[in-house]
C-alpha cells in the first residue's frame, strides 16, 4: 500500500539535540526515505492510470500526445503547489514525469 511508509511520519517532528550532532540527521533522513517510498508508489500508480488511458486512446484512434491535456495537468499541479518548491521547479518535475509516462504509454501500446 502506497501510504504505509507515510505512517512513519506520524511521529512529531524531530528536535535537534543541543548542541546538534550527526545523529540528529537520522530521523529527518528516515522521513525523507518514507516520502520517497510513497512517491515511487504514487508515481507507479499514476503510470498505471496513464497506461489505461493510453489503451483507451489507442482503441479510439486518438494520439498519445495531447498538448492541451499536458497544459491542464501542469496547471493543476502548479495550482496545488503550496511551496516551498518554486513553480518553475514543480513544472520541470512534472514535465519529466509526463515525458516518462508518455514514453511508457508508447512502449506499451505501440507493440499492440
Amino acid at each position: 500500500m502506497w501510504n504505509a511508509p507515510l505512517r512513519r511520519l506520524d511521529a512529531p517532528w524531530p528536535e535537534p539535540s543541543a548542541p546538534p550532532s550527526e545523529a540528529d540527521l537520522d530521523p529527518w533522513r528516515d522521513r525523507i526515505d518514507a516520502l520517497d517510498e510513497a512517491l515511487v508508489h504514487l508515481l507507479n500508480e499514476r503510470a498505471v492510470y496513464a497506461a489505461r488511458i493510453g489503451q483507451i486512446k489507442k482503441m479510439l484512434g486518438l494520439p498519445v500526445y495531447v498538448p492541451t491535456r499536458e497544459e491542464d495537468v501542469l496547471r493543476n499541479v502548479l495550482d496545488a503547489n503550496p511551496g516551498p518548491l518554486p513553480a518553475t521547479s514543480v513544472r520541470r518535475l512534472y514535465e519529466r514525469i509526463i515525458d516518462e509516462t508518455r514514453s511508457l504509454e508508447r512502449r506499451l501500446h505501440d507493440d499492440q
